[in-house]
């Protein structure tokens, strides 16, 4: 489903499940942002609140459902979203871009015809960008899985509320199902949206990385070289339900349904 952004109903900050930090808070501030990959992490603001992203192209950043759309058939779109890749805390070294299309699954939004809750499993979306502002921060790659994944080593980074620009972390896949993964990074309002992914490490501290398949084309042109790093899931909401979920955060899954979904909203 998709709606101009000029045309949406006004939103207020998400509030799907219960953020939480499990132990210690291992988030670490990320300096400087113009490196790669965080000039290519979003910060998302609309009235009321504020998520985070990241590019996918040249002008779509992607998202959690919930940040661009609060979800079921009764839900609203969210109105005035700017976006401003690799902000700093103080200042945005890219500039910033207007939201001009929102997008959705209808398993997320819900159908039109009757009243339908949001479906977590759909907690994924987009935002179409008034301006290329990819072509000079490049984007992030898309993968699935070919092989179970719990027990492999994942980064995150994002824009918290509670702080000043850019915060990473690093935690272990603690369990997975066909549309989640269950993580123990540090989650805090605005972190929604988050991309979760594997990275290779010079120093190997990931005993079990995933084998992945990217699918092309691969950013950023000209060359369709499959990028590192590629973004396994979407940080979506804290702990919630039964199972893995009531005691993990939850990643919604990147899977080759959400994958068509993104490269047809690019």
């Amino acid at each position: 489903m998709t709606v101009p952004a000029a045309g949406a109903a006004a939103g207020a900050t998400p509030t799907v499940g219960t953020n939480a930090i499990f132990g210690p808070d291992t988030r670490v501030p990320v300096s400087p942002t113009t490196t790669f990959p965080a000039r290519a992490t979003v910060r998302l603001t609309f009235p009321g609140g504020q998520c985070t992203g990241f590019m996918i192209s040249e002008r779509t950043v992607a998202t959690a459902g919930h940040c661009v759309h609060s979800g079921g058939s009764s839900g609203v779109w969210r109105t005035n979203i700017v976006a401003y890749p690799g902000h700093d805390g103080t200042t945005a070294p890219f500039g910033s871009c207007a939201a001009v299309r929102l997008f959705a699954p209808s398993g997320w939004t819900g159908s039109i015809y009757a009243s339908t809750p949001a479906d977590p499993a759909y907690d994924y979306g987009a935002v179409q960008l008034n301006c290329a502002i990819g072509t000079r921060t490049g984007w992030l790659g898309l993968g699935y899985p070919s092989q179970p994944v719990t027990g492999s080593c994942t980064s995150t980074q994002g824009y918290p509320i509670d702080r000043s620009g850019q915060w990473a972390s690093k935690d272990v896949i603690r369990a997975e199902s066909t549309s989640f993964l269950y993580v123990r990074h540090p989650l805090v309002g605005g972190q929604e949206g988050s991309p979760v992914f594997y990275t290779p490490d010079p120093d190997d501290w990931c005993p079990t990385p995933p084998r992945l398949v990217i699918p092309c084309p691969c950013p950023p042109p000209p060359d369709c070289v499959c990028p590192t790093p590629a973004v396994l899931g979407i940080l979506a909401r804290g702990p919630y339900g039964t199972g893995p979920g009531a005691t993990n955060n939850i990643v919604t899954r990147i899977t080759a349904p959400v994958v068509n979904n993104f490269m047809q909203w690019r």
